[in-house]
């Protein structure tokens, strides 16, 4: 695959603060990347339409920065469809995340695929082409869902930041078997208005970009805690001369265990080279790590908080539009399940509540805690669409490792770290407490600075 130059968001800024290049020129430039790849990437369900270049000049941060959205948000100007054949017309307006992102002069690219109603995490969708994983060109590789178009964007050049969702490790699935970096936020931290739902208790917005460093811009942006002095966040992003002195980094051994492709392998190769930066790495005995993917396995609280917002009679047309795989997440449940699902929703988030306090319990005695993203790396669209049980098999099985955030309730990101036995990307997912996102964002900047982002691992596969 080829493309223009990528930019970085700094290089972006530079040259437009120093009138080196118009903002809508970079814009366009972009556009000609979506443009070029769109056909055989199929990233995108709708594109946006390229700014002439007499329009306004977009004014802010991130004038010329361009950004692709998970086709579960609502954007002012585009349907959404939430992975659906059928568009949900009630989702029109630009909730609070992205008029963050335009108020600052970010431009909307267009919105990118999504698992239907963001069920799944391997990125297909019987309604809609499924996006291609980049790294495989002999055959359909899947690119990871649930915000399946989301990296694939960020590779074919067409943005700097991509903007999807995560509930059990819809962001961080496809970041790390499409080689990105990608964010998942603690629950509550993100608004959520104009985000088609899946599971309200857990589901948290999640950003992508080729490097941990650009996303910190987007971060800096979106985040309350940051919003009011951008600039100060990602000053504080900028990693020291030596950001492993003295760092504690925890290794959960547990979810090391049954990986394929000498994934552990190359994340271990990280951690030895974040150990060489001065870093001492504590094995951790990881707590209700199989308590917590038995929750996963039964549906978590998705099966149980889906139901209330697809099975009502306004939304029946959709309802009987369902792929297998989508229903097969909640049709275990009798009725008398879902009469009773407020008290079980109660009763599983206490659950998840006490996961919680001993998981904080031992990330304090850490700066950070890791392990492997995925277990396994992207399988061939044919293989998972050839029946549901191999379907079922390779989706539990990619999600793994990222649903202890959500169901632990933390935050946590995945970073590129090289490639497995079958030249796909590794992911290194790095998990820290609910609320830590700030300290995550730093983190995650530091550790790239010294095992590198995805143009340092990847370019010239791509090239």
């Amino acid at each position: 695959m080829t493309t223009n130059a990528r930019l970085t968001i700094k290089q972006i800024l530079h040259l437009v603060n120093d009138k080196k290049a118009c903002p809508l020129t970079i814009i366009n430039d972009c556009y000609s990347n979506l443009q070029q790849h769109q056909p055989r990437l199929q990233a995108f369900r709708e594109v946006g339409t390229a700014p002439q270049l007499t329009s306004a000049v977009p004014d802010g941060l991130l004038a010329g920065v361009s950004i692709s959205v998970k086709d579960l948000y609502a954007v002012t100007g585009f349907d959404t469809y939430a992975g659906s054949p059928l568009a949900l017309t009630e989702f029109n307006s630009s909730g609070t995340l992205v008029k963050r992102l335009t108020d600052a002069g970010a431009h909307v690219c267009g919105k990118t695929h999504t698992v239907e109603f963001a069920f799944g995490g391997l990125g297909t969708n019987p309604h809609w082409p499924v996006p291609v994983n980049p790294f495989d060109n002999n055959q359909h590789r899947v690119p990871g869902g649930s915000s399946s178009g989301a990296p694939v964007s960020l590779w074919m050049g067409a943005c700097q930041l991509a903007l999807g969702s995560d509930t059990s490790g819809s962001v961080r699935v496809p970041a790390a078997f499409c080689g990105t970096f990608g964010l998942k936020t603690s629950a509550g931290r993100w608004e959520k208005d104009g985000i088609v739902p899946l599971s309200p208790s857990i589901d948290t917005a999640g950003l992508l970009a080729l490097s941990a460093a650009d996303a910190s811009w987007g971060f800096a942006v979106l985040d309350p805690a940051t919003s009011a002095n951008p600039e100060a966040f990602i000053e504080r992003c900028k990693p020291n001369s030596r950001p492993m002195e003295g760092v504690r980094i925890g290794v959960i051994d547990g979810l090391f265990q049954g990986c394929e492709g000498g994934i552990d392998t190359r994340v271990m190769d990280s951690l030895k080279q974040l150990q060489a930066a001065g870093a001492t790495l504590v094995h951790l005995d990881w707590p209700h790590i199989e308590e917590t993917y038995q929750l996963f396995l039964e549906g978590g609280l998705s099966a149980l908080e889906f139901p209330a917002f697809i099975k009502t009679e306004h939304r029946k047309p959709w309802f009987d539009q369902l792929a297998a795989s989508t229903k097969m997440r909640f049709a275990h449940l009798t009725q008398a399940d879902l009469a009773n699902a407020s008290t079980q929703i109660a009763e599983k988030n206490a659950l998840i509540q006490t996961f919680n306090q001993a998981a904080e319990a031992l990330l304090n005695t850490v700066d950070f805690a890791v392990c492997p993203t995925c277990p396994i790396s992207a399988p061939t669209l044919a293989y998972v669409e050839a029946n549901l049980e191999q379907y079922k098999e390779r989706n539990f099985k990619a999600l793994r490792n990222t649903q202890v955030a959500n169901l632990q309730y933390l935050c946590a990101a995945t970073l590129p770290c090289g490639l497995d036995d079958f030249d796909m990307p590794v992911g290194l997912q790095i998990m820290m407490g609910h609320g830590q996102d700030e300290q995550l964002m730093l983190w995650s900047c530091a550790v790239e600075s010294i095992i590198g982002d995805a143009l340092y691992h990847y370019a010239y596969k791509l090239s």
